[in-house]
Order: structure tokens, then C-alpha cells, then sequence
């Protein structure tokens, strides 16, 4: 090369550093438009390393997302670890677009840092209830469809989401919990077993052999096939002030295989048929409680 032609390239190349690389095109763009080609160098290569990192990032999303469903994984901790996967993808794209745009990766960092930081104190009630929705997505102490009790709040639960948690309480209104509350106090989950305890009121009149009214009773318990012999039903006798006495039946049932106001009116009739009264008006049917579900 002569003197002329290696002139020429040094001044070609003389805004284009060597790290660039897009060197080429730098020092072509720098010729025909002076001072565009590290500009338009290093735009380009911020869109290069964006665009791999989003690629990367669905390809990685669809094998986790592929692995999960061949696990039975839930719907909401797949969905949480697609929306983790999408910001991970999304801000690692940022900080590779902006190192190609020739920022310091520390300065970057840093200053995510001291934002972080700022934004996490204004909002840690917010990254509580996020936090506290995660976990309960990963340990599932209930899921959609579940019978809960939280504090005084008693529903089926209809969502479960990263800030909240959504109840349908039992006359149709809608309550939204935040997730820290379900994280942070006792949790009742009615639907956790298959057996609950129900009971059942009947009164004996006064004067009636209890002994035999029992025995009746345990025969009827006995005859009734949809509730559960083990554990066995208990009969608890109550001596009331007009010298009757309440007999109080508990027994445990399969729920979700049973429906419990079938069986119940059912039991209320055998056990009308073995105290030979009449049905008592403070006959009383026993919904599950808080004492009363299986452990």
C-alpha cells in the first residue's frame, strides 16, 4: 500500500476504535458521512445484542414453559415464571444494549442499584405482597377452588395473583386479600382433606328409654351407607332443663363425592324414625367449623 492509500485508511478509520465491532462498517460510514459511523456503529450493534438476548429469552421460555406442563405444574406458577423469565430477558437486553452503546456496565449497575433501592422503600408494602404471592404460588397452601378461612374472612378461592388473593364469600360477594395477610397469618384450608366432620341435633321427649333410643340410633348410624365408618360416628347425650334430652350426633363424610345436605336431611330422617317423635322444630343440622374439619 502507498503512503497515500495508507493515509487515507488511517483517516477512515480514525473515529471507529478497534473494539468496535463493527469496525468495517464504522470506518465505510465515517468516510461518506464524517462522524456517523461510531453513531451508527454502535446503535446497530445495541440492536444485535437486543435482538439475541430476546431470542434467547423466548427459547429459554418455551423449554421452561415445556418442562412445566410435562410436570402438572399449576397455571399460576407457570404464569409466574413466564412473567419472571420476560423481565429477566427484558432487562438483561437493556443492559447488553446499553454496555454496546459504549455506557459503563458498573455505572449501569450502580445506578440500577440507587434505584432500586429508592423505589423499593417507596413501595415496600407493594414488594411485600409480590414477594408473599410468590411464595404462595411456589408452596401452595391453597389453591383456586379451595375453601379457606383467613382472620375473619371465610370464602371459595377464585384467584390467586402476585399482589392479591380473590375470595367469593359465601353470599357471592367478591373479597380481595392482600397476599401478605394470607402469608403472614394462620390459613384454614377447608378443602386440604377429603373428610369432614359434620353433626346433626335431634331431641328425645321426656320420659323416652335412652338406652333403647340409642341403640336405635346406632342402628340407623350403622344402615346409613354414604357416611364414614372410620372414623366411626360419635353420639353425644345432652340432659335439658324440661328433663328431655338432645342427643348430638357427629359423623365424618367424603365431601366431594357426597353432597352434604342430601345426606344430612337423610340422617335427620333415620334418626327421627328411631326417637318415634315427632321431628323437633330445634332440630339443627351442624356445618362444618373450624373444630369440626378433618385433620
Amino acid at each position: 500500500m502507498t503512503s497515500s492509500g495508507l493515509l487515507a485508511a488511517t483517516g477512515r478509520y480514525y473515529n471507529c476504535p478497534d473494539p468496535d465491532p463493527l469496525h468495517e462498517l464504522c470506518g465505510i460510514l465515517d468516510d461518506r458521512l464524517p462522524g456517523t459511523g461510531p453513531v451508527v456503529s454502535h446503535l446497530l450493534g445495541a440492536l444485535i445484542v437486543l435482538t439475541a438476548v430476546i431470542i434467547a429469552g423466548r427459547i429459554a421460555r418455551g423449554l421452561v414453559n415445556g418442562a412445566l406442563e410435562r410436570t402438572s405444574a399449576d397455571r399460576q406458577v407457570r404464569n409466574l415464571i413466564h412473567n419472571l423469565i420476560s423481565v429477566t430477558t427484558l432487562a438483561v437486553g437493556l443492559l447488553g444494549g446499553l454496555s454496546a452503546l459504549g455506557v459503563s456496565v458498573s455505572v449501569l449497575v450502580t445506578s440500577f442499584g440507587l434505584t432500586g433501592l429508592a423505589v423499593g422503600l417507596a413501595l415496600q408494602d407493594l414488594l411485600r405482597n409480590i414477594l408473599a404471592g410468590i411464595f404462595l404460588l411456589i408452596e401452595h397452601p391453597f389453591r383456586i377452588g379451595d375453601a379457606i378461612t383467613v382472620g375473619d374472612l371465610s370464602g371459595t378461592v377464585e384467584t390467586i395473583e402476585l399482589r392479591t388473593t380473590g375470595i367469593r364469600t359465601a353470599d357471592g360477594r367478591l373479597a380481595i386479600m392482600p397476599n401478605l395477610n394470607a402469608f403472614s397469618t394462620t390459613v384454614i384450608n377447608s378443602s386440604a382433606y377429603p373428610m369432614r366432620r359434620y353433626s346433626v341435633t335431634v331431641w328425645v321427649p321426656q320420659g323416652d328409654d335412652l338406652e333403647a333410643v340409642l341403640r336405635d340410633v346406632r342402628e340407623q348410624l350403622q344402615e346409613a351407607s354414604r357416611i364414614a365408618k372410620e372414623p366411626p360416628p360419635r353420639i353425644v347425650p345432652k340432659l335439658e332443663i324440661d328433663g328431655g334430652v338432645t342427643l348430638q350426633v357427629w359423623y365424618w363424610l367424603d365431601y366431594r363425592s357426597n353432597d352434604e345436605n342430601s345426606v344430612a336431611a337423610d340422617l335427620v330422617q333415620r334418626l327421627y324414625a328411631a326417637t318415634g317423635g315427632q321431628p323437633a322444630t330445634d332440630t339443627a343440622i351442624g356445618r362444618p367449623s373450624r373444630s369440626d374439619i378433618s385433620t
